[in-house]
Parts: structure tokens; sequence; C-alpha cells
């Protein structure tokens, strides 16, 4: 079997290092997103890392990463749906 071509993810920068990274999935079912929500960061190396640990102040980035996903996932499933008519 050949091997799929992994796809890159659609990427939201919140800011505060918040990043939303969202795939679209599909099946004999149907199609659906997967999101996860992270916060980027160095450490003392000067390597990057990803975490889902939140403070209190990345808490709007996080909503805000949230809503922009959730826009998104939105206006591709209308697109989808204009192209299918």
């Amino acid at each position: 079997m050949a091997k799929q071509k992994k796809k890159k993810p659609f990427r939201i920068k919140a800011g505060r290092g918040v990043v939303a990274k969202l795939w679209k999935n599909s099946n004999k079912n149907g199609e659906w997103y997967n999101i996860t929500i992270t916060r980027v960061y160095t450490d003392d190396e000067g390597e990057f890392h990803d975490s889902d640990s939140f403070s209190r102040d990345d808490l709007l980035q996080v909503a805000y990463a949230a809503q922009k996903a959730f826009d998104h996932i939105i206006n591709q499933t209308d697109e989808d749906a204009d192209e299918e008519e």
C-alpha cells in the first residue's frame, strides 16, 4: 500500500505563543476536524516546545484561538456545501 502524504494542519496564531492547529479528516462516514490548542515556548537552550498548559494570562488567547478555529470550520463547511450544489 502506498504511503499517504501527511497533510499540514491549518494554523491559527493567537498571541503569547498560543496556536490552534486544525486537521481535516475523512472516512466513509464523512468529514470532520480535529483541533489542538498549544502554547509554543523556547527552553533555556533555545529549543522550541509545545505545551498544553496555560496560565491565567493565556486564557483570552486560548478563547480567541478556539473562536477562530470554529469560524474556520464553519466557513469551510459552508464552502464545501456550496461546491456540492
